[in-house]
């Protein structure tokens, strides 16, 4: 399914995103976060705020949930990690070269939901592939030795 954001929509999911790569400004990346940057495999990091937060709230508004906001100092990061990032249990996790999506042992509990953003150019596009349990895929051939995590396929959500 894909919703559509208005532009007020993603100028909010957009200023969020500022706010959140100012407050995280000259931080040290995580070893893996680090790498997937040296490898040239992950987007700016602002960026990747933009569309996190807006295939958030794309998920958040479908499902008529709360969106848990997602800036905070990290100082805070031990205590807000494991919260979701809609409603109680939902992870959402956005792809953009990928034909599968990510996930580590922390998602185990949660609903992943899937989530690629269409519309890099104004952000106002998001397709929902639907939900996933991290359970089901937590096997062998869904492991992914350079993430140190599991892989989702596209075709592994359903629609719920």
């Amino acid at each position: 399914m894909i919703i559509e954001l208005s532009k007020d929509e993603v100028r909010v999911c957009t200023m969020l995103a500022v706010e959140r790569w100012l407050t995280k400004f000259g931080s040290t990346d995580q070893p893996n976060y680090a790498q997937g940057k040296a490898d040239g495999k992950l987007e700016p990091e602002i960026n990747a705020n933009i569309r996190a937060n807006v295939c958030e709230w794309a998920v958040a508004k479908h499902y008529n949930l709360a969106w848990n906001n997602p800036w905070y100092p990290n100082a805070l990061h031990k205590k807000r990690y494991p919260l979701p990032d809609v409603g109680e249990n939902l992870e959402v996790r956005s792809i953009r070269t990928q034909d599968n999506i990510p996930f580590w042992g922390k998602d185990k509990g949660k609903v992943i939901v899937g989530t690629k953003c269409l519309d890099l150019e104004y952000f106002s596009q998001v397709e929902i592939y639907g939900v996933a349990y991290p359970e089901e895929f937590m096997k062998s051939e869904y492991y992914d030795n350079y993430i140190n995590g599991w892989r989702i396929p596209i075709d592994g959500f359903t629609h719920e």
